[in-house]
């Protein structure tokens, strides 16, 4: 079996050390999630509970394009992750090539042994970044396009800023990090090549809450665990990534939306590029075309030629999507490697 670098049809990167293609496949839509409605993600849900459309997608992806890196979630997850990550030892057996994980975590957080509410959590974002930027960042949280998505997201977004708010420093003291469940997620990658684990989207609460502690042993717990390579997630590039620049957590980068659009870009696109631009360390952008609102070939050049991430995420609901995405990705990066020659 050829492994993932010979058979990167994309220039690699290297992040903490670990080969990694600029084009990775994102996940979301294999799980059912279009950031277009909910009628898309019913079309995207029976598409892809087809095992063996899944494994067309990827397949086409390996053979025709080259891209050998491929994002996931835990089986736990779902039926469709399951799928997934049974479509991914599939297409490993078909095209006799080692596919490359990128494994999503979500951050299992509980407070006196219950789940956070995600409402309030997203109250106390908001909380910080008013202060950075003025009261307009509730505009922004309440019409981003992406958040309208989630199913009447501004009727109780708004109710929780109006009535409950965001946690109290109190209420924040008494987080924790479920780790049992973080080692039952890890157990459903042991037979995978992860090349890097990314925290996801928690780990902007958890620094905007002033609970690098529980990071920290996070990422203390992965490495332990045998995951070395760690890419935090984190969807509030302004305020979170200058609060882990300054901090001594040693992570290996970041993924993060990146797109023309500004599209849960927070706490908005401006003070987003420049904490992007100012890393120092490896950026991944996701979220690139903004859930099909920005052109591919609008979004790719804007985010390798104008930001100039170091990698990116592309998820693809068809295979028509893939062949028009990943063509287009293969071009820019071929200009960008002609022109750096």
């Amino acid at each position: 079996m050829r492994s993932y670098v010979e058979a990167s049809g994309f220039p690699l990167v290297g992040v903490g050390g670990i080969p990694v293609p600029r084009v990775i496949i994102g996940c979301l839509p294999f799980l059912g999630e279009s950031y277009q409605g909910e009628a898309k993600n019913r079309l995207y849900v029976e598409r892809f509970s087809n095992v063996d459309y899944t494994v067309k997608v990827l397949v086409k992806a390996v053979e025709d394009y080259g891209a050998t890196a491929v994002s996931a979630v835990p089986s736990m997850e779902g039926r469709l992750a399951s799928l997934l990550l049974e479509a991914i030892k599939r297409t490993e057996r078909i095209t006799d090539v080692e596919l490359a994980l990128t494994f999503c975590l979500r951050i299992p957080l509980r407070m006196e042994g219950e789940r956070i509410d995600d409402y309030r959590r997203w109250a106390s974002y908001l909380n910080y970044e008013a202060k950075l930027v003025g009261e307009s960042v509730l505009e922004r949280y309440l019409n981003d396009p992406i958040l309208l998505c989630r199913k009447g997201w501004k009727k109780r977004f708004r109710y929780t800023v109006d009535h409950l708010g965001g946690y109290d420093r109190d209420e924040l003291d008494k987080l924790e990090i479920d780790f049992d469940r973080v080692k039952d997620c890890l157990d459903c990658f042991r037979d995978f090549k992860v090349i890097f684990v990314e925290p996801g989207s928690e780990s902007d609460f958890l620094a905007i809450s002033g609970r690098l502690d529980l990071l920290e042993d996070l990422v203390s717990l992965l490495r332990n665990e045998g995951f070395e390579t760690i890419v935090l997630g984190v969807h509030h590039a302004g305020s979170t990534i200058p609060i882990l620049e300054d901090s001594e957590i040693e992570v290996d980068g970041y993924l993060t939306p990146v797109n023309k659009l500004g599209a849960l870009m927070l706490p908005n696109r401006e003070l987003a590029l420049k904490a992007i631009k100012g890393s120092s360390k490896p950026v991944i952008a996701i979220k690139t075309m903004a859930g099909g609102r920005i052109p591919p070939a609008e979004a790719l050049d804007f985010v390798f030629n104008e930001v100039g991430v170091d990698a990116c995420m592309i998820g693809v609901g068809s295979l028509e999507e893939l062949e028009e995405d990943f063509s287009i990705a293969k071009r820019i990066l071929k200009g960008l490697d002609e022109e750096s020659s």
